[in-house]
């Protein structure tokens, strides 16, 4: 993430978090893992068919959790082929930046598409 990251009110809050939204599709149907790495604290949400940063709560399939000092999110979640999920990837705290890894596992290969800017 970036300066030039889009920037949206997370959680019913007046603070702007950097976000990322990535498109995922998947060729089989089943249970997919995602895991980030970073030095920044992460958070990660699932949606399906669409995010709309206005509504961040519409179409929410899952989002992750967090350790105790931890850098990283986990999401898990039953996809299914043919289905658009949206990744949105933003940080725990408002105006921070940076890069991240993700780890992704599951019963076939997952295509990512980052989504606007």
């Amino acid at each position: 993430m970036t300066e030039k990251s889009p920037i949206y009110s997370r959680e019913c809050s007046k603070e702007s978090f950097h976000y990322e939204s990535i498109e995922l599709t998947v060729e089989e149907n089943g249970f997919y893992s995602l895991n980030s790495s970073s030095i920044i604290r992460l958070y990660g949400y699932i949606y399906r068919d669409q995010f709309d940063p206005s509504y961040p709560h519409e179409n929410l399939l899952t989002q992750s959790s967090f350790a105790c000092n931890k850098h990283r999110f986990y999401l898990g979640n039953v996809l299914e082929k043919n289905r658009i999920y949206i990744l949105v990837v933003t940080t725990l705290y408002p105006t921070v930046r940076g890069s991240y890894q993700l780890l992704v596992t599951g019963p076939s290969n997952v295509t990512f598409k980052r989504i606007g800017k």
